[in-house]
């Protein structure tokens, strides 16, 4: 799933009507991505590599994927859960929990892109059949139910969060994803 995705369907499922933990369950949507980003701009801003060398070979490093990998571990997320729950500290709970679901969302939406969402215990990684954007793994059926989870988590935020502060965004990324769809797979 894209980033921005992650941050809005946890939200949605995560924040609550409170918003204690809006912070936390949006840090969580998005850290796991983070190092993604990091690599992204290292690799073209200061190295100047090309995209092609960027997502067609050096992405899929043993070193870089391990580096990823770390960030959407299962077991590591269950573990600062299981801390947190212990130490009452139910922000870092919630950054957990959101953790989690961002996994739980990846696992079935990428094909050869996907992460090992079991280290340090398993090397093992999943591909599922339905990618979130590559036309050769059902990706367009997978951005279409990405941005209709999007549309519909955005509908419940919209209701939750009646501000423009928090309204704006939900509009702009939902434009985003139409507009992004339409020109990438119905033109």
């Amino acid at each position: 799933m894209n980033t921005p995705a992650h941050a809005i369907l946890n939200l949605a499922v995560l924040g609550g009507a409170g918003r204690r933990h809006t912070a936390p369950v949006l840090a969580g949507a998005v850290v796991p991505d983070l190092p993604i980003f990091a690599f992204y701009a290292w690799q073209k801003l200061v190295t100047g590599r090309s995209e092609s060398a960027i997502w067609g070979d050096l992405y899929f490093r043993p070193e870089w994927q391990t580096f990823f990998d770390i960030f959407n571990s299962v077991p590591l997320a269950l573990a600062v859960w299981i801390v947190a729950r212990a130490r009452g500290l139910p922000g870092l709970g919630a950054f957990s929990l959101s953790v989690l679901l961002h996994a739980a969302c990846d696992l079935p939406v990428h094909h050869d892109d996907g992460h090992r969402h079991f280290l340090p215990i398993s090397h093992w990684r999943f591909e599922s059949p339905l990618s979130y954007w590559d036309p050769q793994h059902y990706g367009m059926i997978g951005a279409g139910l990405e941005g209709a989870m999007v549309l519909g988590a955005s509908c419940v935020l919209w209701q939750r969060y009646p501000s423009a502060t928090a309204r704006t965004p939900l509009a702009v990324v939902n434009f985003l994803y139409a507009t992004g769809w339409y020109m990438f797979y119905a033109s």
